[in-house]
């Protein structure tokens, strides 16, 4: 056990801290709080008749598993909370399935969006590029954190920017609104219209390694600049003349 309540790894970097069961809780809290700040109106929309187009199966899967990793991230974290590791491994397998279908109904569930709106707005087709990379963030990282499942404070941190790599929806919801009235128009409002949320959280995990361990953790390190460079890229993609053209022909939307 070293200083402050910390538990060393070989490499100097403190595999646990005190405060940590705490932090992972907040983080499964918040991201509850923002899905139902951000999703709250749709659904209401749905149960009351008013969407614009009656749900497909794909996009009523993609809900009961985006909902259902959540259920798992806090379940997972509070197994640790607990020190219940063995439960945790064993629950992991189902996670791990469960990253598999979060990529397959998101990615159905967008492509029947893109066709339904694409009858109306020619131009929403460049929206696809941001679904788009947040299902490769979020392979990445749930693939990288199985695999790491060993080293603890590695898992971790590739699950959060998993999970976090899927919060930029619900967030963009909630926030886009407001932080488009002080950003105004073009690629940088764009930019932060979609991922201001979801950096501010890399920033806090970040900042939390900093203040817990006095360094960053090497996951956070390399991920984080990788995941905002992504980013970029998708709104350059955004802002592309042959993307349109690219992406209706890839998912046979005839050309307007």
């Amino acid at each position: 056990m070293g200083k402050r309540g910390m538990v060393m790894e070989a490499t100097g970097f403190a595999s646990r801290h005190r405060w940590d069961s705490a932090f992972w809780l907040l983080f499964a809290a918040t991201s509850w709080l923002a899905v139902a700040m951000g999703f709250s109106e749709p659904v209401r929309q749905r149960f009351a008749g008013e969407a614009p187009y009656v749900a497909p199966p794909i996009l009523v899967a993609h809900v009961f598993v985006y909902f259902g990793w959540l259920v798992l991230l806090s379940l997972q974290v509070s197994l640790i909370a607990r020190r219940r590791p063995d439960l945790h491994g064993i629950v992991g397998v189902a996670g791990a399935m469960l990253a598999v279908l979060v990529v397959i109904t998101g990615f159905g569930a967008e492509v029947y969006s893109q066709r339904f709106w694409a009858q109306t707005d020619p131009e929403n087709v460049r929206f696809f590029t941001f679904p788009l990379y947040v299902l490769i963030a979020f392979a990445i990282c749930a693939a990288l954190a199985i695999r790491a499942r060993a080293d603890s404070p590695s898992h971790k941190r590739l699950m959060f920017m998993a999970t976090t790599a899927i919060m930029g929806g619900p967030y963009q919801r909630w926030w886009g609104g407001g932080l488009d009235a002080v950003t105004g128009t073009g690629p940088f409002n764009t930019w932060v219209h979609y991922y201001f949320a979801v950096n501010l959280l890399l920033a806090i995990a970040a900042l939390y390694d900093r203040v817990t361990r006095g360094a960053v953790h090497r996951v956070l390190r390399i991920g984080i600049p990788l995941l905002v460079a992504g980013q970029v890229v998708a709104v350059a993609v955004w802002y592309s003349d042959w993307w349109p053209p690219f992406t209706r022909a890839a998912l046979g939307i005839a050309t307007p």
